[in-house]
Order: C-alpha cells, then sequence, then structure tokens
C-alpha cells in the first residue's frame, strides 16, 4: 500500500534518527577535473551531518570535495556532492531473501544496507507488487561480511570522532548500540571531544543484539530526508498499544507546500515520545500514513484494514479531512485524537473524539471571564480595522466580548481604523490605567501596521497588546503583550533543554523557530495518550474524568465533555504575558 509509510508488527522501538537517499531526487551535476559530482544548496540550519545522511556520505567526503565548508556552512551555499556509486568500486555477490508476511520493501532495503532501487533493478518482479513468500536476490558488495541474524562484529576498532558527530551516528556507523557504546567509553554520553578516541565495541565483550532486527523507514516530502525507526521483536506479552498517524507528509508531490514542515514537526516529537515510553517497557505498534490534502486519499488511508484495530488514531490534520476520520472512528468505536483543527462539527455526537485545540467558543468565554476579573485594572480599546475578510475570527472575538460589556453595562472605547497613517489613538487612550488594545484581526500582517501609532504613545500611556499566541515569535512586537492559549505561557527550562537534545541527538537538527512548537505538540499529545491507554486500555474515555492533568512540556490538556453521547475538548486555557525590554 503506497501510501504506507510504516506497518510495524509486535514491536518495541529502540533508536529513531534521520536519515537520507538522495536517489529519490535528481539534483543537478557538474564534472571538474573528469569527475562528476552533484550539486546541493545548503537549507537554512542545515549541517554537513543532515546532508551526509541525505547523500549517504561521510561529512569528510563532503569537506573534501568542498574545503571551504570547513568554517562553517550558510544557507544558500552549493555543495559538490560526491556519488556514492562513484566511491564504491567493488563487485556485487547476491543473497537470497524470503519476503516474510507485512514485510515491507522499505524494510527489507535497510535491513541490508542496498537501496530499494537497487532491489528493483535485480528483481524485476517487484512491479507487481511485494508478496509473502516471494525470493529476492539482494546485491552485496563482496567486500562486505554480513551476518543478517545477529549484526554481530568481531573485532574491536577505535574511532576518532569527527566534527558533528553525535553517539546516535557513531553507531549507526559501526551498528552497535549506544547503550554499549557508552559501557565501554564511560561519560561519553555526556561530552564527546573532537579528535578524542572512541571505543567501539565487539559483541563478544557487550550484550548481543536481538536477532531479526527490521528497519522501516518514513519519508519527509521534498529533502528526501527519512525518519528511521529501527524496531525488535516483543519481548514480553505484554499489552500492545496500537496507535496510527495519519499526516500530510505529501510524498507524492515534488514541490514542497508552505507549512508542511510542521506537521513533520510534530511526528518528530510523537516519535522520541515513543521512544521514551519504550525505554518504560511499553510495547507499542505504530502506522503511520501520508495522508496528503485529497479526500480521496484520506478515504484511500482508510481502506487500509488494520486501521480498524488500533487503539487510538492521532489525526488528520485538515479540517476537511475530519468528517470522514470522525465518522470512522465512530463506526469502528475507536479513539481519534483530532490535534490541530479548532471546529470539529462531530464532536457533539461522536464519544470517541478528542478534540485538542479548544475552539473559539471555549478562548471567547475564558477571555470574557479574564476581562470581567480584570476589568477595573484595565481600559479597553477596540481597535476595528475596516475593510476586514468576515471569516476573520478576530472580528467575531471582538463583537462578542463588546455584547457581553453592553450586557454588564461596562465602559469601553472604539475606533475605526482605515489606514495606519492617518490614525490616532490618543482620544480613545486614558492616564494612570492600563490600556488594553484589541483589534479586530487575528492576522498580524493586518494589525502589525500600526504598531507604531501605538509605540508613540508608549511612553505617555500603558498600552497592552491582545496578541495571538503565535505572534510571540514576531520581531516587531510591541513591549508589552497579553494572550490566551492552550500553551504554557512559561516552560521548564530543564525539560526544554533536555528535549532540545534529544532532538538533536535522534534527527540531528535543532530546534525548530515556531509558536508554538509542533514537535512539543506532537511530544506532549502522544505521551498523554500512551499515558491513558496504559492507564486504562483502550475504553480510556470512560475513565477519563477520573484523571488528574498530565504533565507535558508546553501543553497539559484536560478534556471534557458536555454529555456521554458527546466527544471530548480540551478545556485547559492560559492567559500569558508578555514584558519585553526595548
Amino acid at each position: 500500500m503506497k501510501n504506507k509509510l510504516f506497518c510495524i508488527l509486535i514491536i518495541s522501538l529502540t533508536v529513531i534518527s534521520v536519515t537520507g537517499m538522495s536517489q529519490n531526487i535528481n539534483y543537478p551535476t557538474k564534472k571538474i577535473n573528469g569527475v562528476e559530482f552533484q550539486l546541493y544548496t545548503v537549507q537554512p540550519s542545515e549541517g554537513l551531518l543532515a546532508i551526509g545522511r541525505k547523500f549517504e556520505i561521510s561529512a569528510d567526503e563532503i569537506i573534501k570535495a568542498n574545503p571551504e565548508v570547513k568554517t562553517g556552512l550558510k544557507p544558500g551555499q552549493q555543495l559538490l556532492i560526491p556519488f556514492r556509486n562513484k566511491l564504491e568500486n567493488s563487485k556485487l555477490s547476491f543473497l537470497e531473501h524470503k519476503v516474510e508476511k507485512k514485510q515491507t520493501l522499505f524494510a527489507i532495503s535497510n535491513s541490508y544496507k542496498v537501496s530499494q532501487e537497487e532491489i528493483k533493478k535485480y528483481n524485476p518482479e517487484l512491479d507487481s507488487g511485494l508478496k509473502e513468500g516471494m525470493i529476492l536476490k539482494i546485491p552485496i558488495k563482496n567486500h562486505e561480511t554480513l551476518n543478517h541474524k545477529t549484526n554481530i562484529k568481531s573485532t574491536e576498532t577505535i574511532h576518532k570522532i569527527q566534527p558533528d558527530e553525535t553517539l546516535f551516528s557513531i553507531s549507526r556507523k559501526y551498528n552497535v548500540s549506544i547503550q554499549d557504546l557508552i559501557k565501554l567509553n564511560p561519560g561519553s554520553d555526556k561530552k564527546l571531544s573532537v579528535n578524542s578516541e572512541l571505543k567501539i565495541p565487539s559483541y563478544s565483550e557487550v550484550s548481543k543484539p536481538v536477532e531479526a532486527k527490521e528497519t522501516i523507514i518514513a519519508e519527509q516530502p521534498e529533502s528526501t530526508a527519512k525518519i528511521e525507526v529501527t524496531i525488535q521483536p516483543k519481548q514480553t506479552e505484554a499489552k500492545v498499544i496500537r496507535i496510527a498517524y495519519l499526516l500530510p507528509f505529501m510524498l507524492e508531490q515534488t514541490k514542497k507546500e508552505a507549512g508542511l514542515d510542521r506537521f513533520l514537526h510534530f511526528y518528530e516529537g510523537a516519535l522520541i515520545a515513543i521512544q521514551q515510553a519504550k525505554q518504560k517497557g511499553i510495547s507499542l505498534e505504530i502506522f503511520t500514513y501520508d495522508t496528503g490534502n485529497s479526500e480521496e486519499k484520506i478515504t484511500e488511508v482508510l481502506n487500509n484494514p488494520e486501521l480498524k484495530t488500533v487503539d487510538l488514531i492521532i489525526g488528520p490534520a485538515f479540517s476537511n479531512h475530519v468528517s470522514l476520520v470522525s465518522n470512522f472512528a465512530k463506526e469502528f468505536r475507536i479513539n481519534t485524537l483530532i490535534p490541530f483543527s479548532a471546529k470539529v462539527t462531530d464532536i457533539d455526537d461522536n464519544p470517541y473524539l478528542f478534540q485538542f485545540n479548544p475552539g473559539s467558543e471555549n478562548e471567547l468565554k475564558f477571555l470574557s471571564g479574564i476581562i470581567s476579573e480584570k476589568y477595573k485594572k484595565f481600559h479597553l480599546v477596540f481597535a476595528e480595522i475596516q475593510g476586514l475578510n468576515s471569516s476573520d475570527e478576530g472580528k467575531t472575538r471582538n463583537e462578542y466580548i463588546q455584547n457581553q460589556l453592553l450586557r454588564d453595562k461596562k465602559q469601553f472605547s472604539k475606533l475605526e481604523l482605515t489606514t495606519p497613517e492617518t490614525t490616532n489613538f490618543t482620544p480613545y487612550l486614558k492616564k494612570g490605567i492600563t490600556n488594553l488594545i484589541i483589534f479586530n484581526s487575528d492576522k498580524f500582517s493586518n494589525v502589525s501596521p500600526y504598531f507604531n501609532s501605538l509605540r508613540s504613545k508608549s511612553n505617555e500611556y500603558d498600552i497592552v497588546l491582545f496578541e495571538q499566541y503565535n505572534w510571540r515569535i514576531q520581531a516587531e512586537k510591541l513591549p508589552k503583550n497579553v494572550y490566551i492559549s492552550p500553551f504554557k505561557p512559561e516552560f521548564n527550562l530543564e525539560q526544554i533543554v533536555t528535549f532540545n537534545a534529544l532532538l538533536d541527538q535522534y534527527f540531528g537538527k535543532e530546534a525548530p523557530v515556531e509558536s508554538p512548537r509542533f514537535d512539543l505538540l506532537g511530544y506532549d499529545l502522544t505521551s498523554h495518550f500512551i499515558t491513558l491507554i496504559q492507564r486504562y486500555g483502550s475504553k480510556f474515555g470512560t475513565k477519563i474524568g477520573l484523571t488528574h492533568s498530565i504533565s507535558g512540556i508546553q501543553s497539559e490538556p484536560v478534556f471534557e465533555r458536555n454529555s456521554n453521547e458527546s466527544g471530548f475538548i480540551n478545556k485547559q486555557l492560559y492567559w500569558g504575558e508578555d514584558i519585553n525590554v526595548q
């Protein structure tokens, strides 16, 4: 099934990484002194290690071809990438592999460290699909020794640590576990120094890895980077938690759409949560599907039979897919988390739905309560930009709050804004009290042109802007802001540092610059629901009222329902305040 990224049997996750297969993209080429190279443009926040993984070559090979990168990489910089097949001149021999039940070509190719394209080249019968019992010819370099059953290395090796290397990348290079590296090199889990030496264990000295490892890969849009999850057979008879992710990776699209990275970030955070659950002894089955952005694609995904057997579905991402997934969840009685959509139309009559985004109705009630509580501290000024789209939720918010204030016979100011150049806030501001400015738009681009008018008055008046949570990362902000959000106003620094270190260890990347952080959202929500299922089983919805808030890094959802027939909505909202020293 071409849209399914993962199909995992009874598993426990052991390693998560990002790797790459450059064969999936036809990069421009260039010949220099008779040697052919691929041309690659460096992306923002990309390092040598990440680029090396894309092309399955080492950082040293990239530096050798591009000596200037020793001083660092710059976005937009063009690199010469040696062809891997030009680096390997050994002859091929073949092994035979019998395809097992539910085994994927991804799994087979990575088990033997051979690309899917190479396997297809020598097995033309794969054009009609991979089938259980099929005998495949696997091309193997004749200088390599492969023990597929145990992957045992026979001798100890000394490795000199290179720039950008991590324990994970070294463990993958030598096919040993991180735990065994640390055991033989005490302190290496805390710090790796460039040019220092690391002992690489032979498996005669440490515990042998379990047999029959299987590796399954999920591709990342456009960049061809892949999320790789190494799995082991189930070791105990413990309850296995089955989770399906329905996310739009858009693997079939050649051009990457704006905003898709956030769904990949969400999934990376989820994988870290899954890894930590495994370390606690929890057994998991993970199914991941590329839902695309069409109803035809999501319908195709929902036709996968194994999806009917999972304990939890997480997704979809797009609002126009929610109704289809909701109907599926209700028919097969599967708890389903809708992580992004603010309005789930079926929530009132589908007890299997969980809506994380509290939605505008709950946010309005919460904001009205805050304003009523703090009214004596605020002078409310509603800034009404003219000519906005009627679908802008800021317009609905302002009308709702103003009606509440009029009902309670409370005063406020209201001014109409036509152009930033002619705007004068002075007649509507008061001294000796905080002036809370509430614009009728949730779009930063609509509001920011009026900031200069407000800044010019900030020395004379106490001005605070009501903002959207995602405005927090904008550079052109007012010094004082307040917001409401399902995300905590303050994070635990130690938790953030630990998570960022795991993000670097497993994926070789820095924390994304976004607000909210979708990787933290994926981590928090996956951890939350794994905990619920572990405590109460797949029917945790009937017990959720007994559950206190489950700690998360960025969010701690509190799900409540209006009736026994309705689904659950996260009612946890926070009032946050930002004061920037300028």
